[in-house]
């Protein structure tokens, strides 16, 4: 049995498919497969890893755009040298999916300038890449909205937008 598709009637079946990085990639692949000479399932292999990395990394970056940071940092980012009173293995259970599953919360206090808000976005982030939603927002923020609602009698309707998320840091 042969198919004989062209690469345009290929590459509109992709489209339909929505299969937009798969696209982009599967003629680069074809070539570096004939140059190695790949088997047929190593190929399709890579083409449909890549195709789930690159949704994966466009869910993260559409995610963190929703949360509405007002930076992006990671627990990677966090010099734990400078702040001596908080341990990475303090913060371990927090970075875990299950931190999230258990509705868990954690409060941050202390002077300005410590880290407070890198690692509460660091967390926020790491759930995003686990696969939850986050949303930031600062109190002065969440009252100013919630109060502006509430006198326009749509309380319930902003309230949506904060209860919702997996992950609230304010």
């Amino acid at each position: 049995m042969s198919i004989d598709l062209s690469d345009v009637q290929l590459d509109a079946l992709l489209k339909r498919l929505h299969l937009a990085n798969t696209r982009r990639a599967w003629r680069d692949l074809v070539q570096r497969a004939e140059q190695e000479e790949w088997g047929y399932r190593d190929y399709l292999t890579l083409l449909v890893s890549e195709e789930i990395a690159h949704r994966q990394q466009t869910r993260v970056a559409r995610m963190v755009r929703r949360a509405r940071f007002p930076f992006l940092k990671t627990i990677d980012d966090f010099n734990f040298m400078y702040q001596s009173t908080v341990r990475l293995s303090l913060l371990g259970s927090a970075l875990a999916p299950d931190f999230v599953t258990e509705g868990r919360c954690l409060i941050f206090g202390g002077k300005p300038g410590r880290g407070k808000t890198h690692l509460a976005v660091a967390i926020a982030y790491r759930a995003i890449q686990n696969g939850f939603d986050a949303r930031f927002v600062t109190a002065a923020e969440l009252i100013d909205e919630l109060s502006a609602a509430f006198r326009s009698g749509r309380l319930a309707e902003a309230l949506a937008t904060y209860v919702h998320p997996n992950v609230l840091v304010y």
